[in-house]
């Protein structure tokens, strides 16, 4: 009888095993007496980082972000996976089930350790060299980026050449070394940028733009400290680089239509938000040291309001 109740004890809860599974996918299938089906499982999940470090020390080619992007989602897919076969093998597993040698909560952990501290690792190494997520919480880049925007930044995109010409760029606020910010490149080392009657000019040369539909902006209209964001959109041309910008009206028209002609300096660039009449930019702090760029904004992974602009960002 004893011996009966002892067996009973050791019975696989569903719960339990979607559980370990959600902590670390594979572990559930260890806790059921699986040990080399959660290894396989686990080694799915964590292999699409490495993949992605291997892929963005190989190449900087556009296909990269969507690529990473679905490798990402296979390592949630297999987890997923994880968690249903768990259960479905706890559920199946007999109510007297007899426990494996690695069936013990010391082991769990040990599991955990050792496998975690590899992903873990491989995590932060793809953070600081390859790819990083960041939020935008403000509309000084709308329309291009909208407020609450979560975009991916590829950090190797400079690690053999500058910044060019209207790229998205993610750098460390230069009076503020706590806040990152998000700008345009307009304008780069060698170059004179001035604002004449709130056109832009480069190297004496004024950006073309031409005037978009007001429908452009109907799915992404936004508020601005509690006032409808209204203004004249504008795909601008900048070499290669075709962008929006916004040319915002009252109460949001915030900067002088003009700025004095300056040159770029060595090793620097020139930004602007997209919402040119309401950003704090180059006109305000200067340009930019190249030292200072976190990134190249590629990819926008959570986009707010319309999932239709999920995808790599336009430029």
């Amino acid at each position: 009888m004893n011996a009966n109740e002892i067996n009973l004890n050791n019975k696989r809860h569903i719960w339990i095993a979607v559980m370990l599974s959600l902590i670390m996918p594979g572990l559930g299938q260890v806790y059921c007496g699986k040990l080399k089906r959660g290894l396989v499982l686990n080694f799915l999940n964590i292999l699409p980082l490495p993949i992605i470090i291997w892929l963005f020390h190989l190449t900087t080619a556009p296909a990269l972000m969507p690529i990473t992007v679905l490798l990402i989602l296979a390592g949630g897919i297999v987890q997923l996976i994880a968690m249903c076969d768990s259960a479905f093998l706890a559920k199946r597993a007999s109510a007297n089930y007899q426990l494996k040698d690695y069936n013990s909560l010391l082991v769990y952990l040990l599991f955990l350790f050792i496998v975690s501290g590899g992903s873990i690792g491989s995590g932060l190494y793809l953070r600081d060299q390859t790819l990083e997520a960041f939020r935008v919480p403000v509309a000084s880049c709308y329309p291009t980026i909208m407020p609450d925007d979560r975009i991916l930044a590829n950090k190797s995109a400079y690690r053999s050449i500058d910044p060019k010409r209207g790229d998205l760029v993610v750098f460390t606020n230069p009076t503020n070394r706590h806040i990152n910010f998000i700008k345009r490149v307009v304008a780069i080392a060698g170059d004179t940028v001035e604002i004449k009657d709130g056109q832009l000019y480069i190297n004496n040369q004024k950006l073309q733009r031409q005037k978009l539909p007001q429908t452009t902006l109907d799915d992404i209209r936004i508020k601005v400290e509690g006032e409808q964001l209204n203004g004249e959109v504008f795909e601008e041309v900048s070499g290669d680089a075709k962008y929006k910008i916004i040319l915002a009206k009252p109460p949001h028209d915030k900067m002088s239509h003009n700025f004095e002609k300056i040159t770029v300096p060595k090793h620097h660039c020139f930004v602007l938000g997209d919402n040119r009449n309401l950003s704090y930019d180059s006109r305000h702090f200067g340009p930019i040291l190249l030292a200072t760029i976190k990134g190249r904004a590629d990819y926008l992974y959570c986009p707010a309001k319309d999932w239709s602009r999920f995808g790599a960002i336009e430029n």
